[in-house]
C-alpha cells in the first residue's frame, strides 16, 4: 500500500512538473495574440497623432503650450550671485554647486561684482583621493573574489568625475581653496573623458599588483610603500592633464563699492589660509535633509563605500518628509543663503529657446499616448525610473502666502542653456524629483539638529540612494 501511495505521489509530481513546463513555455507571446494585435488599426485622431509622433520629437509634440504660456520668470526673493559657471564636458556639478553655494558671501564680503573659485584645483585633489581610496580598498579586499558584489562596485568606477556634498567639504577642509586664476581650467579639466579613461586604466592595473602582493602575504609596510610610488605616478599624470596645484599664490581684487573701485595690494596665500580668511565657514555645520520614501523618517542613513577619501566617513543623510526639506530650504533662501540640492535633472525639464522650466505638466505625455503614468516617488526610486544624478543651487524663490510656488535654480551648464543659465523649478517638480538639500544647522529645529547626530543606519552600496555619490 505504501509503495502504491509512493508511486501515486511520484506520478503526481511528474504531472505537476510537466504542467509547470507547459506554463513556462506559454510565458512567451502566443501567435494568437500576435494575430489579434496585427488586425488592430489606429483610426481618426489617433492615426493622425501617430503620424505626428512618428515624424517629430515626442518632447516637441507633447509640449503643453498652455502651461508654457503660464510660466513667468518672476521671483520675489533673489540672492545676488556672480556669472553663470560652466562645467562643460565634465561631471563636476557637485563641485560647481558647492562653490555656487558659498561664493555669494565672498562677493558680499569683499564687494565683488564677479568671483569664481578654481574647480580644477578641487578636482585634482578629488582624483588623487579617489585613486588612494581605490588602491587601499583593493588591498583591504584582497581576500575576496573579483566577482564579490561589493568589490565589483569598487572596481566599477574608481576615479570618475561624480561626487557628493561631503566630497566637497572634506576636500576643502583638507586642501583649502584657490581662486580660479590661481589654477585655471585646462582642456582636460573641461573635457575629462579621455583623461579619465587612461588614468583609470593605469590605476586598475596598479590595483591588481597591490592585490597580488597582499594575497601573497607581503608585509603591510611593503604594500604601503608600493602604493605611495603608484600615487606619485597618478599625481604626475594628473599634473600633465590638469596642471600643478599651487601651494601658494598671490591674490588681489577690485572692490566695486563706488564708481571708481578699490584695487587691493597683492597678498600671498596658501590654499588653506585662503579658505580660512576668505570663507571662514565651518562646512561641518551643514546637514543633508533628504526625502527617501519607504525608509523610516527622522533617521540617519549612511551609504557603505560612499566616500571619496579613504580616511573620512561615508556620507550620511537625514530622512524627512519632502515638506520638511522644502520648509528648511525656504527658510535658508529667504535668509539669502543659497542651498545645494540633488535631483533627477532629466525629468520634465524644458530647456529651449531661452527657457528653463521644471514643471510636472510641461509635457502632455499621457494625453498624447492615451495612457497614465501613475508610479509613486517611492516606486520610481526602487524601479530605477528616477535617480539622483545632478547637483545645483537654489538662489531664489517666488512665494505666495508664505509658501514657495517656484524656485530659482542656478545651474553649471553655462549661460547659453536654460534661461541665461538659470531654471525655474515649480513646487510639484520639487516634490517628485528632488531628493534632498544641504541645510545649515542654524536653520534647523533643535529636534532635527539633535537627530542629525544619531548613529546612522548603514545601507548597502546597491541601495537606490547610493548614486548620490556620483552626481554629475
Amino acid at each position: 500500500m505504501k509503495f502504491i501511495q509512493a508511486c501515486s505521489q511520484l506520478v503526481l509530481l511528474i504531472l505537476l512538473a510537466g504542467a509547470s513546463a507547459v506554463l513556462a513555455a506559454e510565458g512567451g507571446i502566443p501567435n494568437s495574440l500576435i494575430d489579434r494585435l496585427n488586425k488592430t488599426e489606429l483610426e481618426g485622431a489617433g492615426k493622425a497623432m501617430a503620424d505626428v509622433v512618428a515624424n517629430k520629437s515626442i518632447k516637441d509634440v507633447a509640449l503643453n503650450r498652455e502651461r508654457f504660456i503660464a510660466h513667468n520668470s518672476i521671483v520675489n526673493h533673489k540672492i545676488e550671485t556672480g556669472n553663470i559657471t560652466n562645467q562643460k564636458s565634465s561631471g563636476r556639478c557637485w563641485i560647481f554647486a558647492g562653490f555656487n553655494a558659498i561664493r555669494p558671501q565672498v562677493m558680499k564680503k569683499y564687494d565683488l561684482k564677479h568671483f569664481e573659485f578654481s574647480q580644477n584645483y578641487l578636482m585634482f585633489w578629488d582624483k588623487m583621493e579617489k585613486a588612494n581610496k581605490f588602491l587601499q580598498l583593493m588591498i583591504d579586499m584582497a581576500d575576496r573574489p573579483l566577482d564579490d558584489r561589493e568589490l565589483e562596485i569598487v572596481i566599477d568606477g574608481p576615479m570618475g568625475d561624480g561626487g557628493w556634498w561631503t566630497y566637497f567639504t572634506d576636500l576643502v577642509e583638507k586642501y583649502g581653496l584657490v581662486p580660479k586664476e590661481a589654477m585655471p581650467e585646462t582642456y582636460n579639466s573641461s573635457a575629462t573623458r579621455m583623461m579619465n579613461k587612461l588614468i583609470i586604466l593605469k590605476v586598475k592595473e596598479m590595483s591588481l599588483q597591490l592585490r597580488r602582493m597582499a594575497s601573497l602575504g607581503a608585509f603591510p609596510q611593503e604594500v604601503a610603500m608600493e602604493k605611495e610610488k603608484m600615487l606619485a605616478e597618478i599625481y604626475r599624470l594628473l599634473v600633465m592633464n590638469l596642471g600643478q596645484p599651487p601651494t601658494e599664490f598671490v591674490w588681489r581684487y577690485e572692490s566695486s563699492n563706488d564708481s571708481i573701485g578699490i584695487v587691493t595690494h597683492p597678498k600671498k596665500f596658501t590654499p588653506q589660509s585662503f579658505f580660512k580668511e576668505v570663507i571662514d565657514v565651518d562646512l561641518g555645520q551643514y546637514v543633508a535633509l533628504f526625502n527617501y520614501p519607504g525608509k523610516d523618517y527622522y533617521e540617519n542613513y549612511a551609504m557603505r563605500l560612499s566616500r571619496n577619501m579613504y580616511d573620512r566617513p561615508n556620507f550620511t543623510i537625514l530622512n524627512v518628509p519632502i515638506d520638511t526639506v522644502k520648509a528648511y530650504a525656504l527658510k535658508s533662501v529667504l535668509d539669502s543663503t543659497p542651498v545645494w540640492f540633488a535631483c533627477d535633472v532629466g525629468k520634465e525639464n524644458y530647456s529651449a529657446d531661452g527657457n528653463g522650466i521644471m514643471a510636472l505638466d510641461i509635457y502632455n505625455y499621457e494625453e498624447i499616448y492615451g495612457v497614465e503614468f501613475g508610479m509613486s516617488k517611492q516606486s520610481m526610486m526602487h524601479m530605477m525610473v528616477i535617480s539622483p544624478n545632478h547637483a545645483m543651487t537654489f538662489i531664489g524663490v517666488d512665494t505666495a502666502d508664505n509658501k514657495a510656488e517656484k524656485w530659482l535654480v542656478e545651474n553649471s551648464w553655462g549661460g547659453d542653456k536654460g534661461d541665461d543659465g538659470v531654471w525655474y523649478m515649480y513646487d510639484g517638480w520639487f516634490d517628485r524629483y528632488l531628493y534632498g538639500a544641504i541645510i545649515h544647522k542654524k536653520y534647523l529645529s533643535k529636534e532635527l539638529a539633535g537627530i542629525s547626530k544619531k548613529k546612522p543606519i548603514e545601507l548597502p552600496p546597491w541601495d537606490p540612494m547610493y548614486p548620490l555619490n556620483n552626481l554629475q
